[in-house]
């Protein structure tokens, strides 16, 4: 069975309204992961159109490729979003009407032990997201000094208790490597006071999330996108970006705001859109998902 089949696009009805794709227009989709926005956005471009994919995880664009197919108005590139550009002039694309960004981890990346992103099962210490990366999990946690991972629990995973993880993360891989996802998630929850080792979350979730971040630099991967992203965007042109995390929304935020007071765009939507309870019930997942779009004003570039 596919495993994409059960994949649950998050916001999906809400991406649509605001890119409002239609025959013949051309739109990127930089995190095209399992395929759900995808998938709805091609039969909107159908026909005339074209949809360009890039995901960072050579896997999930296999799947989608056998998911969706080749044909002339599909193009698919194992790539970084922050790397659009490079991709649109292979494409021979240089602007797009509407970019779409959905962050974070998908969860078929969740589910499988051997990606690490997750301790529910053990796994090697990973969480790459393009496993062609040398550079994973594992050196963070093993050989990052104690100053480096307190900064990354605070700003990326908000853990206020970051130095007491990082005290207790030194002192457990002086014994010897720290290997597992599993080794980890317990050493992360002996170090937490007994009253912060219970609640709706599990106690290693934010450190975990984390870690994450530092290997695949996606908070660094998303101002570089948004560095370059409105110089090839149509008059008219649209990006959403579904964020998950606090400092991915700030970043989104803070950047459409910037873009919006230099007269490059204005925001259709001024507050973040998010999941309705119906989704948030049927899939909670969705539950922390905020949406944020704009609108191109002016060529650009």
């Amino acid at each position: 069975m596919d495993p994409t089949v059960g994949h649950v696009p998050v916001l999906l009805a809400e991406m649509i309204e605001q890119l409002a794709p239609r025959p013949g227009q051309v739109i990127l989709d930089g995190t095209a992961g399992g395929g759900g926005h995808a998938m709805a956005l091609l039969d909107r471009l159908r026909p005339g159109g074209r949809l360009i994919l890039l995901d960072r995880d050579q896997e999930a664009l296999e799947r989608l490729m056998a998911r969706i197919g080749r044909s002339a108005d599909v193009r698919y590139f194992h790539a970084n979003f922050c790397d659009f550009d490079e991709a649109l002039t292979q494409a021979g694309e240089e602007r797009v009407d509407g970019v779409l960004l959905d962050l974070g981890i998908s969860s078929l990346q969740l589910a499988d032990p051997e990606r690490g992103f997750s301790f529910d099962q053990p796994g090697p210490l990973d969480m790459r997201l393009d496993r062609s990366d040398r550079f994973s999990a594992e050196e963070i946690v093993n050989h990052w000094p104690a100053e480096r991972l307190v900064d990354i629990f605070s700003r990326y995973g908000d853990q206020p208790f970051a130095r007491r993880i990082a005290a207790a993360i030194v002192r457990a891989r002086e014994s010897g490597p720290i290997r597992r996802t599993d080794e980890l998630a317990e050493i992360v929850r002996a170090a937490l006071p007994p009253a912060a080792r219970h609640g709706r979350i599990h106690p290693a979730t934010r450190v975990f999330q984390a870690i994450r971040i530092a290997v695949n630099q996606e908070l660094q991967s998303l101002d570089q996108f948004f560095d370059k992203v409105f110089d090839h965007l149509k008059p008219g042109g649209r990006v959403a970006v579904i964020s998950f995390h606090s400092g991915e929304d700030r970043i989104v935020k803070t950047r459409l705001r910037e873009a919006a007071s230099a007269g490059r765009v204005r925001l259709p939507v001024t507050k973040p859109i998010t999941p309705a309870p119906a989704e948030v019930q049927a899939n909670p997942r969705s539950r922390s998902a905020r949406m944020r779009v704009a609108e191109a004003l002016v060529p650009t570039g």
